[in-house]
């Protein structure tokens, strides 16, 4: 946990190394993942850069492995965790020759390319071919029936000669059209036609290829017979607006057997041309799959490399690269082992020099995590990436988080549910490692320690509240007894209460919910006011860290002040009022809210029924005295102390951030503003120590919602259908059983714990890191191989 506490000490460094070394160098720092390099050419184009070349023919092999990759996971057979193209393996990659790999992806794509034009071509043939099949099988269907059709309708096949030269012979056009065209196309060549024209149509039995697409769709033949050649022109026309493809079909019918033997035969022959063609190409992908994984991070690394060397600047005297970055202090030495492996790979005449560099810039912020701690690490980071050396809250937070969501989530019964849906998270972690997950899933994945935590403190906090699914559970015997028909209970004198959490008895009796609102409204209370303070305590080590004895005098020690002697001295009378027997001296439990009301508003005056201690009016009256003056601390002299300096000629303190301290840079100093800013932050503080320690209620409400619910499904769903099973139907019970489980599921486990964790995550990056944290900093992203081909990969 020392990692946590303060992010790692950062060095920027600076690295000569020759031109002919510079992608060796490179290719050990992309391993290690130490050194994050700063663009040393912020004012060149990225296309005048000394390595574009480079860039555009990675980037052009790239295109390549993501065409064939495309083509491989279409045609061959479905991702696996095992799939020859789904991952990347860092060791094979290292045998890659680029030039190699460049001569065979661009064969691979010309070859791939080819078969795919010639499987284009053979298969729109193909198509062709059956659409005409099918064309010449319902047209035969069609002349047969006209053949056999009534002596009126057969009159208009008959040719002029047939019927004694009345009209020219009629003509047709043939051919196939989407199903979904077919009522517009026969209503557009009736009225384009007038009427002239007689038209058939029927459905293939089969979903053919649209030619264009290659989509399957429905589809059918038509027919259309027309006199005139300025007929036929219209009908060619309206076939063509609408997509419908026209097929020659002869008159005669041993013609159009013939031609249809022919077309069968040519299926035939395609059908196998086409088979081989795309055994042939399935060859070809084959062969590529099991080293696309390599190739992928192989042109990967190369990328990297080549996008770090456009960082660098190039020194054309000397042949060399020179970089900047940020390195962790402790992995220097890293750094030097990185240059001496890379200077023997490339039997450099010249050895790679590292520089430790000086500056006021501000490094980058790096804290090292693993699974465990990254998801609590990722809710701070979500506020912000702390500052520099500042304090981090992320430690903290793997036990204040859970807590919190705990309290407002508490209950066995749900806790446990949440404990094996995690803890089967972490089981299975390796196999889920493997696979594609869901997106709910793998959020829940990420964060599945995170889940455990939480629901070991719900169910911690469900033994405190006794709920299991809000039913009490009996386990050390109540110490409140029953006495005949009595519906009071009364104490069985035993000289302690019940060892841990509430007394079962409260569950169920008509004070419950008076007893269950004190209890957790003031458990509340107290949990925020701790971690406020705790937070404000964070802020003295930020101060003494830093050196910055302004902010330890004149802002922690105040608000120390002004929250012990308002909301601290509320927590002591909430445990002072619990640890008073008023039965035993006859009296009624003041209100707490009244008699801190009464502090400030009637401060000369203490009524009787308000009083809890002797000597409370005169320590009241020193607490709020107190109160009053720390807020003028904390407003006026950091700012006229801080001119102070400025004008003697003081120089600033090595700090990298000047907002809390505007007098670092003495050019930057304005006096008023570093007054209006000190203004701004007393104000907040204090208008903060109310509306904080009032937002720390939600502990209480979201708590007291959970039971609730849970209570009424238990209650109105579950024992109501079992008592109603037993005088209706047996079935009740297990449809009463269905629904409560779908709505625990629904609403609690889901809906519920969703609303406790949103609640929780606002609690932490508003009322407790406020007081310490700036969170202005920025996240150290060092050049590694593994977060290039990982992205999603948390930092180690």
């Amino acid at each position: 946990m020392g990692d946590l506490f303060r992010s790692e000490e950062m060095q920027l460094i600076q690295l000569f190394f020759q031109v002919e070394a510079a992608h060796d160098v490179l290719d050990e720092l992309g391993q290690r993942g130490l050194v994050q390099l700063r663009d040393l050419n912020p004012g060149v184009n990225m296309f005048q850069r000394h390595f574009v070349t480079e860039v555009r023919k990675v980037e052009e092999m790239e295109r390549r492995l993501r065409l064939i990759t495309g083509e491989a996971e279409k045609e061959l057979e479905p991702e696996t965790d095992d799939s020859p193209f789904g991952d990347f393996s860092l060791g094979t990659s290292n045998r890659i020759d680029m030039g190699q790999l460049d001569h065979q992806l661009e064969e691979m794509e010309r070859e791939l390319t080819q078969h795919n034009v010639n499987l284009d071509v053979l298969r729109r043939n193909y198509n062709e071919l059956v659409e005409l099949r099918h064309v010449l099988t319902n047209d035969n269907y069609f002349f047969e029936q006209e053949a056999g059709a009534t002596d009126e309708e057969e009159s208009f096949l008959w040719d002029a000669e047939s019927r004694g030269g009345l009209g020219p012979k009629l003509g047709f056009v043939t051919g196939i059209v989407s199903k979904s065209k077919t009522m517009n196309f026969e209503r557009v060549l009736w009225r384009a036609m007038r009427g002239n024209l007689f038209m058939r149509h029927t459905p293939t039995d089969e979903a053919l290829p649209d030619l264009a697409t290659g989509e399957l769709e429905e589809k059918e033949v038509f027919i259309i017979f027309y006199q005139g050649q300025r007929s036929k022109d219209k009908a060619e026309k309206i076939c063509e607006s609408f997509g419908a493809t026209t097929y020659p079909c002869p008159e005669l019918p041993k013609e159009r057997r013939d031609l249809l033997g022919q077309v069968e035969t040519r299926i035939a022959d395609l059908n196998v041309v086409l088979q081989r063609s795309l055994d042939q190409r399935r060859r070809l992908l084959e062969t590529a799959a099991p080293h696309m994984k390599a190739w992928k991070t192989k042109i990967t690394q190369e990328m990297g490399i080549y996008h770090m060397m456009n960082l660098c600047n190039y020194d054309t005297g000397r042949k060399c690269l020179i970089a900047e970055g940020w390195c962790p202090k402790r992995d220097i030495d890293g750094v030097l082992s990185a240059l001496r492996a890379a200077d023997r790979r490339s039997d450099a005449t010249v050895s790679s020099v590292v520089n430790l560099l000086k500056t006021r810039e501000e490094p980058p912020t790096f804290f090292r995590t693993n699974k465990f701690t990254a998801s609590f690490q990722g809710i701070v980071d979500a506020y912000g990436i702390a500052r520099y050396r500042e304090v981090n809250p992320g430690v903290y937070t793997i036990i204040t988080f859970p807590f919190m969501f705990g309290i407002m989530f508490g209950d066995i019964g749900h806790g446990l549910l949440m404990f094996l849906f995690a803890l089967t998270l972490i089981l299975k972690e390796e196999q889920l490692l493997r696979g594609k997950l869901h997106e709910m899933l793998e959020m829940c994945f990420s964060g599945r320690y995170l889940l455990l935590l939480m629901a070991i403190c719900s169910i911690f906090c469900g033994f405190i509240y006794n709920e299991c699914f809000a039913v009490p559970l009996n386990l050390f015997g109540s110490r409140w007894v029953f006495y005949g028909d009595s519906t009071t209970a009364e104490w069985d004198g035993s000289s302690i209460a019940y060892p841990f959490g509430v007394d079962p008895v409260w569950k169920g009796a008509r004070n419950e919910l008076t007893f269950y609102n004190s209890l957790k409204m003031k458990m509340s209370v107290i949990f925020g006011v701790t971690q406020m303070m705790f937070g404000i305590i964070l802020s003295f080590l930020n101060g003494l860290y830093f050196n910055k004895p302004y902010n330890i005098y004149f802002e922690f020690i105040p608000q120390v002040c002004f929250m012990m002697s308002t909301f601290g001295y509320m927590c002591f009378l909430i445990f002072l009022k619990w640890c008073t027997n008023f039965i035993e001296q006859g009296r009624v439990a003041p209100y707490l809210l009244n008699v801190m009301i009464d502090m400030f508003l009637k401060p000369t005056n203490l009524p009787e029924e308000n009083k809890l201690f002797p000597g409370q009016l005169e320590i009241q009256w020193v607490l709020i005295l107190i109160a009053f003056v720390s807020v003028p601390l904390m407003l006026f002299p950091k700012p006229f102390l801080l001119r102070r300096d400025h004008n003697k000629g003081y120089k600033a303190l090595p700090d990298h951030h000047s907002d809390d301290d505007a007098g670092d840079h003495e050019e930057e100093f304005e006096f008023g503003e570093v007054l209006i800013h000190q203004v701004i932050h007393t104000i907040e503080f204090v208008l903060g120590a109310i509306s904080n320690t009032a937002s720390y209620l939600r502990l209480w409400a979201l708590s007291l919602a959970h039971s609730e619910l849970s209570t009424v499904f238990w209650d109105r769903v579950l024992v109501l259908t079992f008592e109603m099973g037993a005088h209706y139907s047996f079935v009740l019970p297990f449809i009463g059983f269905g629904l409560w489980a779908g709505a625990t599921f629904g609403v609690l486990l889901v809906m519920e714990s969703l609303s406790a964790f949103l609640h929780a995550l606002r609690l932490h990056w508003v009322e407790f890191q406020n007081k310490f944290y700036a969170g202005d900093g920025y996240q150290f992203t060092p050049f590694s191989y593994a977060a290039l081909l990982n992205p999603t990969e948390g930092s180690t």
